[in-house]
C-alpha cells in the first residue's frame, strides 16, 4: 500500500482586524500597522504516534483492516488558534465506485499533548484520527481522501488548509474478477507515487491591499516528491475579479523543471483598481507539468488577497481669534468631508489648549463615502491652570498654544487622527469701567453699574471654579 499527501492553503472570512490593522499617519492616506499573519498547518512528519506503523517521512500508510480505513494526521499549527480547536471535514469524492460508506465524519479536534510512539518528549499537536467505514463489495484500488482543517485566529479570521491522502484498498474485489471472474494469477503491480506540486506558503505585500495601489504576491511552489522531478511546467494565474490587474507580460509562467523535493518562488505583481470594492479576492494558480515519464499531471493553489478602500476624511476647522478674553464663551463650528468610498465611523473633533475648556467634543457621527457633516462645540475661556498644571512662575494668562484633532474610524474599528495646531492670547478677566464726566447722562451711569454687576458675577463664578478645582486636587492627593 502507498499513500500520497497534498496540502492546499486557503484563507476564508473577513478580517476583524484583518489580516491587517490600520493606524493614523499622513493627512491624506494613513499608514497601516503590521498585519496579523494567518494560521498555517503542517504535518509532524518526523514522529510516529498511536496507530501509526511509521512516521510520514518514513512512508506512513493509512491502515486498512476489519472493514475500516484509519487515517492519522498529526498536525502542528503556526499562529494563534482561537480556543485551541480545529474542525476537520473529510471529502470522500463521488459515491459512485467509492469504497467508503458515506456519512457525516466531520469532527472538532482539541490541541493535546501527545507522546511519540517512537520515543521523545510529549508535543502539543492536533492528533486527528479518521475511522472511515468501508462498503461491502468494494473494489481494490487507490482512493483519494481530502481532509480540510479549519480554525479561527484571535481576530475571528478563519484559515483553512486542505490535506489530500490516498488510501489503498487491497482486500476488495479486483477489476479482473469483475470482468471475467478469472482468478488473478499475477500480483497486481504496486502503484508508484507521482509527484505533486502545491503552494506550500505565500505572502501578500502589503498584507492588506488598498484600492488604487500596487502589490506583490510571493508564492512558494513545492514538489513534494523526493524521488521524481517534474518538467515542462506552466503556471496560469487567474484573478477572481477584473479589479486586480496583473502587471506581468502574461498570466502564464513557464518553468522548465522543479527538482526532487525542491521549492521555487513565484513572484506576481498586481494593481488594485481604485473603484474596486472592499473584500476578499482569490487568485488561482493552475499548474500543469510532466513527470519523468512525460505523463502530464496537474494541481492548483488558491491565494487570498484582502482589499480595502483607503480612508480619506478631510476636516475643516474654525479660526480662533488671535486673542480671547477670560470669562467669555465662544462657539466653534467644525466640518468633515468623506472623500473616500468607505464609510467613516464616529467622526468627531476634539480641542485641547491651556485655558480653553470645551463642553465635550464636536461629534458628527458616521459619514458615507462622498458625504459631509458638521458639528459645534462651546468653549469657555478661563485661565491656564483650569485644565493644566502650571510650571513654577508660569502666568495664568498670556500665549496659549493648542490643537484641534479630527478623529474617525473604519469598519474594523481602527482609529485615524489628523491634528491642526493653533495659538491665541488669553486676556485677563476685565470688569467693565467707565469714567464719570460732567456730560455723562443718568442713563449711561446706570449702564456702567450694570456692567460692574455683570463683571462681578463672572469674577465670582471664576473664583468658585478655581476653589473647586483646588479642593478636588487636594482630595485626590
Amino acid at each position: 500500500m502507498m499513500t500520497l499527501l497534498l496540502a492546499t492553503v486557503m484563507l476564508i472570512g473577513t478580517p476583524a482586524n484583518s489580516y491587517a490593522a490600520n493606524a493614523a499617519s499622513t493627512e491624506d492616506e494613513p499608514s497601516t500597522e503590521a498585519e496579523v499573519m494567518p494560521i498555517t498547518f503542517s504535518i509532524d512528519d518526523t514522529h510516529r504516534y498511536e496507530a501509526m506503523e511509521r512516521s510520514y517521512q518514513d512512508g506512513y500508510l493509512p491502515a486498512v483492516q476489519n472493514g475500516t480505513a484509519v487515517i492519522i494526521l498529526p498536525i502542528k499549527a503556526e499562529g494563534e488558534v482561537a480556543g485551541n480547536t480545529v474542525t476537520v471535514t473529510p471529502e470522500l469524492g463521488s459515491p459512485e465506485g467509492s469504497p467508503f460508506i458515506f456519512r457525516n465524519y466531520q469532527k472538532t479536534v482539541l490541541e493535546s499533548q501527545q507522546t511519540p510512539a517512537d520515543g521523545g518528549e510529549a508535543r502539543n499537536i492536533y492528533y486527528i484520527r479518521m475511522d472511515l467505514q468501508l462498503a461491502e463489495g468494494r473494489m481494490n484500488g487507490v482512493y483519494p481522501v481530502s481532509l480540510t482543517i479549519t480554525a479561527r485566529d484571535s481576530n475571528g479570521l478563519a484559515s483553512s488548509q486542505l490535506f489530500t491522502m490516498y488510501v489503498t484498498i487491497t482486500d476488495g474485489k479486483s477489476l479482473v474478477e469483475e470482468v471475467d471472474a478469472e482468478p488473478v494469477t499475477q500480483a497486481a503491480e504496486k502503484p508508484e507515487s507521482q509527484p505533486i506540486l502545491l503552494v506550500s506558503s505565500y505572502s501578500v505585500n502589503p498584507g492588506t491591499v488598498q484600492a488604487g495601489e500596487e502589490f506583490e504576491i510571493h508564492a512558494f511552489i513545492q514538489n513534494t516528491n523526493t524521488k521524481q522531478s517534474v518538467q515542462n511546467m506552466t503556471i496560469t494565474a487567474e484573478a477572481s475579479s477584473d479589479s486586480l490587474v496583473l502587471l506581468e507580460d502574461s498570466n502564464i509562467i513557464y518553468w522548465d523543471k522543479v527538482g526532487k523535493g525542491s521549492t521555487k518562488e513565484l513572484v506576481l505583481r498586481y494593481r488594485a483598481e481604485e473603484a474596486a470594492e472592499e473584500g476578499n479576492y482569490h487568485i488561482v494558480l493552475s499548474m500543469a507539468y510532466d513527470n519523468e515519464d512525460a505523463v502530464t499531471l496537474s494541481s492548483s493553489g488558491d491565494l487570498l488577497v484582502s482589499l480595502v478602500q483607503p480612508m480619506r476624511v478631510q476636516g475643516e476647522i474654525p479660526i480662533i481669534a488671535s486673542s480671547v478674553n477670560a470669562g467669555d464663551t465662544i462657539s466653534l463650528n467644525f466640518q468633515a468631508i468623506n472623500l473616500g468610498r468607505s464609510k467613516a465611523y464616529n467622526v468627531r473633533f476634539e480641542l485641547d489648549a491651556p485655558g480653553l475648556i470645551p463642553a465635550g467634543s464636536a461629534f458628527i457621527g458616521n459619514l458615507e463615502g462622498g458625504t459631509a457633516g458638521a458639528a459645534e462645540i462651546k468653549v469657555f475661556i478661563g485661565t491656564k491652570n483650569m485644565n493644566r498644571d502650571l510650571a513654577e512662575g508660569e502666568e495664568l494668562y498670556g500665549e496659549s498654544s493648542g490643537k484641534m484633532t479630527l478623529i474617525y474610524e473604519d469598519e474594523s474599528g481602527n482609529e485615524y487622527t489628523e491634528e491642526f495646531y493653533f495659538s491665541t492670547f488669553l486676556n485677563e478677566l476685565v470688569v467693565g469701567t467707565a469714567e464719570s464726566t460732567a456730560s455723562d447722562t443718568e442713563e449711561s451711569s446706570g449702564q456702567w453699574w450694570i456692567s460692574i454687576a455683570a463683571g462681578a458675577v463672572l469674577l465670582a463664578g471664576l473664583s468658585a471654579f478655581l476653589i473647586w478645582k483646588k479642593r478636588s486636587v487636594h482630595e485626590e492627593d
